[in-house]
């Protein structure tokens, strides 16, 4: 499979979203390659595998040996039994995010790990409040708003479904008021429609159908429609086009209009 596609093995796909940047693809696979531990099974030493690139992607794993305990009954006496398990993450990485799917305990060592080697800090993407207000506006339908600190009612949380048309007379959805902890909706994507949630944290959960395979450019599309930004390979052709016009560059219609 491409390394631009992710294949979904059931019907929806969770990811973490990370702000990342890095100067070259290829370049930061041979420094990983040279500097990075390798990940050793025999050795319990946590590290990458699986490297693959293109020119402007980066897709491995990032795995870990984790311990953990087991109550069992032996001859009828109760024990604790230490295990280990293999815990890991794969990540897909392009100049401006990088997505996380697998482990959250492996996520941050990992983050840590692609900060030294792309020479740039790689954080959640947190979201405004304004972000997920504007990421509702987009959405095919709204499915639900979960809100969060309200400071004038008691109520701790609540689950918002349907579409609310007019902000200043329903007064529900205020910054001055509340928080937005996640919004979730459908979604007409290029590859078709699918329901997105996204959450302050930079969580991003996926509903697709069984077998969907989502490709790089469908995944980019969808957190300019969260994010309400255009990734940094779209704003940079949009440049160059200008410069070859010779023309003032006009504004562009698409999903966020």
């Amino acid at each position: 499979m491409p390394i631009s596609e992710i294949e979904v093995p059931g019907s929806s796909l969770s990811l973490t979203c990370y702000k990342c940047q890095m100067n070259s693809a290829p370049k930061l696979v041979v420094r990983i390659a040279k500097e990075g531990e390798a990940f050793n099974l025999e050795e319990e030493i946590p590290g990458f595998h699986d490297l693959d690139h293109d020119d402007t992607t980066v897709r491995g794993f990032y795995s870990t040996v984790a311990a953990f305990e087991v109550d069992e009954v032996v001859e009828g006496i109760a024990t604790r039994t230490l295990h280990k398990r293999i815990e890991s993450c794969e990540f897909l990485l392009v100049d401006g995010f990088a997505f996380f799917m697998g482990k959250s305990s492996v996520q941050k060592p990992l983050a840590n790990a692609l900060s030294t080697f792309t020479g740039y800090g790689v954080a959640p993407l947190e979201l405004e409040f304004h972000q997920l207000s504007q990421f509702q506006d987009r959405l095919e339908k709204v499915k639900s708003v979960a809100l969060t600190n309200p400071k004038d009612r008691e109520i701790r949380k609540a689950k918002l479904t349907g579409e609310i048309e007019d902000y200043s007379d329903y007064n529900v959805v205020d910054p001055r008021n509340h928080g937005i902890d996640s919004v979730s909706g459908l979604v007409d994507s290029p590859l078709g429609p699918m329901t997105v949630t996204a959450t302050r944290k930079g969580g991003l959960r996926l509903a697709v159908r069984k077998g969907f395979i989502l490709t790089l450019d469908c995944l980019l599309w969808i957190m300019e429609m969260v994010t309400g930004e255009k990734s940094i390979d779209a704003a940079t052709e949009e440049e160059e086009e200008d410069i070859f016009t010779g023309e003032d560059p006009e504004p562009k219609k698409g999903v966020l209009d």
